[in-house]
């Protein structure tokens, strides 16, 4: 693979055929199409795509990081957005979106809900079929397959608790049937949609295009609920016909298409190329790339090399390639710089409370440290990040800053406050705002907690912790520019906390973070994203609760799923912090007829979480980048996993757009959300 990308004469043609790209079709409209009304709406499938530009691209060519290799094709099993990206392009469910974040029809053409949100109607297309790999219809699609769907997500055995919080959280009786199915243990292998719908689940099919969801309490927001992979269908043909176990761990040469692209060809840490389902419900109303490839590559750093030889279309610029470009009036890229939207994720550094050393033995030093409020208060209240968000946005680094949990944008109240500002009030953070020079969450204290430190370093030696502290942060052997990132935060954690206190140690993994590292527990700190499911705090908030199976991050990652269930004398505080935001995100919950109430009481929950720093909000992405992609164009939701579907996307060969042309895309963007 190397010698292709260091290569300066390869074609992009030859290059295309050395990553296995052979072609055939068109791209897939979301953006732009007809949008159905979240209240009542009566509207029909999206409009026909305007033709591509004579200029556009048509073997279109993307990257990813090798330490974003998918772990799973299976859509229902997936909470992971590094297989979402991918899958997103293979399968459909019964809603999408549009570049501004606007639910729009794709399996289903219309949906209407009663007068208080708890019954939603969809009414679904009448020609979408399951094709397979080979583009070979299998089966015609219809509401059962949604049933079908629901049932393997909500059955305990099938699914393994993936994905269940969403429809356990809204729609009637789903919780009920995941605790069923649970009970009955290997028994649950035979249970089908029909005991689903006899168990009282709130979700029936009137006729073979219609399906009728009943929510538990009123829930203006079902329609971004439904656009999640939990409510995604599948065919019973199909897992019949691969069984339990197979279809769980179905691969793209087994599982069936509904979406607008095939795979091709997928090479594991290489390539995966896409060509067009031929069999796609929305093939006359959108365009599609005759070829459309995702290159891995091992790290960023070579990124601009790759871009300059005409072998990706796009290429997200390093920290390194920033200044290359920047200190060089002459630099020919520097016209060409185009800073992004940023992504939907928030990303946190999530905090190990049960670490094991790699003899599985558990760490005592660092889990006792970890319990401790005032330790983990100095990470909230004292790291200074501005150098580490810079390897993201060297130009304007502070705007990657995050101080919350939950994603701006998710939802707003109905004075039209965003959530997240109704957390800035709880934590003292209104009337703050970016200036490009301070963190907000520094500049009360100026980031000085020597007195915290202070505390924190007496309290854990009278339980016998011993300083510096070790802190683990992992990384994939052989990325030189997450080694450069790492190397970056360390250096951050010694100017802010001192080697006194803490020291960040760089490990490494070969080739998976959640086998060789999160699932093993060897990490201190793991930092990751998550996006918004669906248009309301609670699926951010949820995910760090107590005693509760779905909460992914609490069972799979802080661990605290597994402290809760033998705690040591030294997390009895720790728990009670965690008890206390548990109690704050319940209540909240229990809130359903009154939105502004709700979003208040959440906002007071996510205040619990922060001030007690049970997780350290870190930054958002904010890149910078060379694209023959104009990003705001494409799927833009701040929650589901659509965003990547490859659907009406403005390219052109020749020279990449301009800072000046982005600068425009985003006025015309921001004024368009206002409108």
């Amino acid at each position: 693979m190397n010698a292709n990308f260091e290569s300066h004469s390869i074609s992009r043609r030859s290059f295309l055929k050395a990553s296995g790209v052979v072609g055939a079709a068109s791209i897939l409209a979301a953006c732009g199409g007809s949008s159905s009304s979240t209240a009542a709406s009566t509207s029909g499938a999206a409009s026909g795509a305007a033709a591509p530009a004579a200029d556009a691209i048509t073997d279109y060519v993307s990257f990813e990081t090798a330490n974003r290799e998918l772990e799973t094709w299976n859509f229902l099993y997936s909470q992971s957005a590094s297989d979402l990206n991918v899958t997103t392009n293979c399968w459909d469910g019964l809603l999408s979106f549009d570049c501004y974040g606007k639910a729009v029809p794709a399996i289903a053409s219309s949906w209407e809900h009663n007068e208080d949100s708890t019954v939603w109607t969809f009414h679904l297309r009448d020609n979408v079929d399951w094709c397979d790999v080979n583009g070979e219809v299998k089966s015609h699609l219809t509401s059962k397959d949604f049933l079908v769907g629901l049932e393997w997500v909500l059955n305990a055995l099938k699914n393994e608790a993936f994905n269940t919080s969403m429809p356990s959280e809204t729609v009637v009786g789903a919780a009920e049937y995941y605790d069923l199915t649970k009970d009955k243990g290997d028994a649950a292998a035979d249970m089908t949609y029909e005991d689903m719908l006899a168990a009282g689940v709130g979700v029936e099919a009137p006729d073979d295009y219609t399906l009728v969801f009943t929510c538990k309490n009123p829930c203006p927001y079902f329609d971004t609920v439904v656009a999640y992979n939990s409510f995604y269908p599948a065919s019973e043909d199909l897992i019949n016909e691969l069984g339990i176990d197979g279809f769980r761990s179905c691969d793209y040469s087994t599982m069936w298409y509904n979406g607008p692209y095939l795979i091709e060809e997928y090479i594991q840490q290489n390539t995966k190329s896409f060509i067009p389902n031929p069999n796609y419900y929305a093939a006359n109303d959108c365009t599609r790339f005759e070829h459309h490839t995702i290159t891995m590559i091992p790290d960023l750093s070579m990124g601009l090399q790759l871009y300059e030889n005409g072998e990706v279309d796009n290429i997200d610029l390093t920290e390194s390639n920033l200044t290359t470009i920047t200190s060089d009036p002459n630099n020919e890229h520097n016209k060409f710089l185009c800073e992004k939207r940023p992504t939907k994720f928030s990303f946190q550094m999530h905090l190990n409370f049960q670490r094991k050393d790699e003899n599985g033995n558990l760490d005592e030093n660092w889990n006792k440290a970890v319990s401790n409020r005032a330790f983990r208060q100095c990470f909230y209240k004292g790291i200074d990040f501005t150098n580490y968000y810079a390897r993201t946005n060297k130009i304007n680094p502070l705007k990657c800053e995050n101080d919350y949990y939950t994603m701006p944008g998710v939802c707003y109240n109905t004075k039209g406050e965003e959530y997240t500002t109704l957390v800035a009030k709880e934590m003292g953070f209104d009337g703050q705002a970016y200036d490009g020079k301070t963190m907000i969450r520094h500049r009360d204290n100026g980031g000085d907690i020597a007195d915290l430190k202070k505390q924190a370093m007496e309290e854990l030696s009278a339980i016998g912790v011993t300083f510096p502290v070790h802190c683990y942060h992992y990384i994939k052997s052989g990325d030189t520019t997450a080694l450069d990132t790492a190397t970056v935060l360390k250096q951050c954690f010694s100017e802010s906390l001192g080697d006194d206190f803490v020291v960040l140690d760089i490990g490494t993994y070969v080739s998976s973070v959640y086998k060789e590292v999160r699932n093993v527990q060897l990490h201190s700190i793991l930092q990751n994203g998550w996006g918004a499911d669906f248009g309301d705090p609670v699926n951010f908030l949820g995910q760090e609760v107590l005693s509760d199976d779905n909460a992914y991050y609490a069972q799979t990652t802080s661990w605290i799923a597994a402290v809760e269930a033998d705690p040591k004398d030294y997390q009895k505080d720790l728990l009670a912090d965690y008890q206390e935001f548990t109690d704050l995100v319940t209540e909240a919950k229990a809130i359903v007829t009154d939105t502004d109430a709700r979003y208040a009481a959440f906002a007071k929950a996510e205040a619990s979480m922060l001030n007690n720093a049970l997780c350290i909000p870190c930054l958002y992405e904010v890149l910078w980048c060379l694209t023959h992609v104009n990003e705001y164009t494409k799927i833009n939701a701040m929650y589901g996993p659509c965003n990547y579907k490859a659907v009406n996307w403005e390219t052109r060969q020749g020279d990449g757009y301009t800072t000046e042309e982005y600068e425009a895309f985003s006025a015309a963007f921001n004024a368009a959300t206002k409108a």
